[in-house]
């Protein structure tokens, strides 16, 4: 498995590159509201979702999603609408991708071209209701439960590039020599697995190798047990990440 670079990421702006099918008031009403799509790279179809909220006279903030990314929740505040063409921008996300689309003279879809650096990929977006809360089976417990050794399971979330968070769970097992083994489970990423070549603890110092993805994690467990704290490194960048311990199943 290998983190990629996220590429829906950054500034978004739609505009329309042909007449405006609705008057500027059916438009602005249209937009606002919660919308789930898909933009097709060459990797083919990566989901995503948005929710444009009215702010004032001709001034809309929202929220966009794309969770195969490790982006939840990331707020813009730049949304335009003029006729059917609507621009909006998420300040502060790496990559610079531009979305240029038209809503549908019915206002139930929204669909375009999203530009990054050469790179141009269709989108499209249909207006849907807002799904109610999930419980967040993946979330990172705001403390470790406290234990000895390694054995078990661990969670921690790193963030590669600005507004993005990945989470990584690491799966351990002692063997009856003492030997250490397991994986890491990439949790916002369809839970791909990433095999662990070297596993260590020595006088709480941990060191995890995963060279399949030139990845690896130098850490510290803490005086209970219950944290790892240190670095993820890969491909020559490194992030913090803390692991903390899950509950003991059963």
């Amino acid at each position: 498995m290998k983190l990629p670079r996220p590429f829906l990421l950054a500034t978004f702006a739609f505009a329309a590159a042909c007449p405006a099918l609705l008057l500027a008031a059916d438009a602005a009403k249209s937009v606002t509201g919660y919308w789930e799509g898909t933009v097709t790279g060459q990797r083919g179809e990566l989901p995503f979702a948005i929710e444009f909220v009215a702010a004032g006279d001709n001034v809309w903030k929202g929220t966009a999603e794309c969770l195969p990314q490790g982006v939840r929740g990331f707020a813009f505040d730049s949304t335009k609408v003029e006729g059917a063409a609507v621009e909006f921008a998420l300040i502060g996300l790496p990559g610079d991708p531009r979305f240029k689309g038209q809503l549908a003279a019915d206002g139930a879809t929204l669909a375009g071209d999203m530009t990054q650096g050469d790179n141009v990929m269709p989108f499209r977006l249909s207006r849907t209701p807002k799904p109610a809360p999930k419980p967040d089976l993946h979330a990172v417990p705001a403390k470790g439960e406290p234990g000895q050794g390694l054995a078990g399971q661990w969670r921690g979330s790193i963030k590669p590039i600005p507004g993005v968070e990945l989470r990584l769970q690491g799966n351990f097992e002692a063997g009856a020599d003492g030997k250490l083994t397991g994986h890491l489970l990439s949790l916002d990423q369809g839970g791909a697995q990433i095999p662990i070549e070297t596993l260590t603890e020595k006088d709480g110092a941990v060191q995890i190798d995963a060279p399949r993805i030139r990845g690896g994690f130098s850490g510290q467990l803490n005086a209970d047990g219950s944290e790892i704290a240190g670095e993820w490194s890969q491909g020559g960048r490194s992030t913090p990440l803390v692991f903390k311990r899950l509950p003991a199943k059963g």
